[in-house]
């Protein structure tokens, strides 16, 4: 077997029909049908059912395919690797979550300038930078579980913060310790459910464990948006307690939540692939040790318009 077929594989299975995968490709049809024929005869069986229509996976095909997924990730991996030990002056490649920006980062940014090594910080969701992590894309990626990750990724927990509300500062006063789901409830903005199904489902059932129906007026993919949003008195949102203590901004108000039933969490981790021990990155994680970088407490009320504390 040999890589090209697991790259043509890949193709005629992601687009269920040869000329489609052979224009992707950039080759003509006939060889890369005879490609997956060489393939198959070498496995001794059939991998497509091919039909006028198209091609479909058999379950020999659907059997192979994690293995040739692994096995082009990883000669990906392996190309950006040399690359990377070639340009030694190449910056490492850091994948940020949103939320990351005011929690981790700007300790990760010391102990780069401490050891030398440049930066190149690329702002992806979590679910763009998990592929991108896989095929070397990226070298490390601040990201936020749970999520299903791609074989060989290693995840280190850095932080994992209560959620606390962000609501439009005219709407409580400075002796509102906490706020009821009930002043979110019918003006939620909130991130798309693809972004992050298992922490939008948690906040869904936080809302209808506690008796409310949830209103989403607006979903927002970013942080800054979502929190512009709140400030203009568009609507209300639910955001990591880190965000509270690092961000203040005019017109929000950040409170905890008068709820009968546990606060979701909302997890920060750092994920990378296997590093070589003399690479950039091995030498800025030594440098850094995330897992005493991040400032740790109990978030507090705040007082005023625009003003967050931790208690420590």
């Amino acid at each position: 077997m040999e890589l090209q077929q697991f790259r043509h594989l890949l193709a005629v299975a992601e687009e269920g029909h040869f000329g489609r995968a052979a224009t992707r490709l950039g080759m003509t049809q006939p060889p890369l049908s005879q490609s997956i024929q060489r393939l198959e005869r070498e496995l001794g069986v059939a991998l497509f059912e091919r039909t006028r229509k198209g091609a479909h996976l058999t379950a020999a095909g659907h059997a192979l395919m994690p293995e040739a997924r692994v096995a082009v990730a990883a000669a990906e991996r392996a190309r950006a690797l040399a690359r990377s030990a070639r340009n030694s002056g190449e910056p490492v490649r850091v994948g940020l979550a949103s939320t990351a920006l005011w929690g981790p980062l700007p300790s990760l940014l010391r102990a780069a300038r401490e050891v030398e090594i440049p930066l190149r910080l690329v702002e992806l969701s979590t679910n763009d930078q998990l592929p991108a992590l896989a095929d070397g894309r990226l070298d490390l990626g601040l990201v936020s579980p749970p999520f299903e990750a791609p074989r060989r990724l290693q995840v280190r927990d850095l932080s994992i913060d209560p959620i606390v509300a962000a609501v439009p500062a005219d709407l409580v006063c400075d002796d509102n310790e906490v706020v009821s789901l009930s002043l979110l409830a019918d003006r939620l903005i909130l991130f798309p459910e693809v972004q992050g199904p298992t922490l939008h489902a948690s906040i869904m059932r936080l809302f209808t464990s506690n008796g409310f129906t949830p209103t989403i007026v607006q979903e927002a993919q970013d942080l800054l948006p979502t929190l512009a949003l709140v400030a203009a008195g568009m609507g209300a949102t639910l955001v990591p307690a880190g965000v509270a203590r690092n961000v203040p901004m005019l017109g929000i108000a950040y409170r905890r939540l008068a709820v009968a039933t546990e606060v979701p969490t909302w997890p920060l981790a750092l994920a990378h692939m296997p590093l070589s021990a003399r690479s950039p990155v091995a030498a800025l994680l030594t440098r850094w040790q995330p897992g005493k970088a991040v400032e740790r407490g109990t978030w507090s009320a705040v007082r005023g318009q625009h003003q967050s504390k931790i208690d420590t």
